[in-house]
């Protein structure tokens, strides 16, 4: 190994060491998730370019999606999902009604309950 290259390896060793085990995790669930959908757009038999069309968007968009760097909003996510005909976002829609309804009169509940508070604190 000559100079140049212990050099490279020390530098890499260093950057290496300074990545937490959170964005180490977050990275891997990134790269998972454009996995996915990389295998979702194969099984259809889709190119960057044709899924593009599909979603409305640039080929270069797909692109940066499929390199497991990009933040997707849900909406996004369930978009693809719809596209592709395959499951990302888990448990988003496994709530039965009455479980779904529950939650949303509680959080509105809870919501009330800051506001009332927060009214009382202003006078």
């Amino acid at each position: 190994m000559n100079n140049s290259e212990e050099i490279y390896i020390e530098k890499l060793e260093k950057i290496q060491r300074k990545i937490t085990p959170e964005h180490r995790a977050s990275t891997l669930k990134r790269m998972g998730l454009a996995a996915r959908i990389y295998e979702g757009m194969q099984a259809k038999g889709l190119t960057n370019q044709e899924f593009a069309f599909l979603m409305g968007k640039k080929p270069a968009e797909i692109s940066r999606w499929l390199s497991g760097t990009h933040n997707f909003t849900t909406e996004t996510l369930w978009e693809i999902e719809r596209v592709l005909g395959i499951q990302l976002v888990v448990g988003a829609t496994s709530s039965t009604p009455d479980v779904l309804q529950t939650f949303i009169v509680e959080e509105i509940r809870k919501a009330f309950e800051r506001f009332q508070l927060q009214m009382a604190v202003n006078q």
